[in-house]
């Protein structure tokens, strides 16, 4: 026989990085800006950008999975 746990609604559990903020935008020196820093500024925004989306797909999904 079962015993009754006490808790008949445990808490959903979330994963803390689903939980965390969007990376900051890279921000463009207010100054002549060399192809070699140009570049590795934008692929640092893109990555952030990346990043983003991910953990907005995750937060998405978990959402899901928590409220079926």
């Amino acid at each position: 026989m079962l015993m009754p746990s006490g808790d008949d609604n445990p808490k959903p559990h979330v994963d803390p990085s689903v939980m965390s903020e969007c990376g900051e935008l890279v921000d463009v020196p207010h100054r002549f800006v060399p192809a070699d820093e140009a570049s590795r500024l934008w692929a640092q925004d893109r990555a952030n950008f990346g990043d983003c989306r991910r953990l907005n797909h995750a937060k998405g999904a978990t959402i899901r999975a928590l409220t079926k």
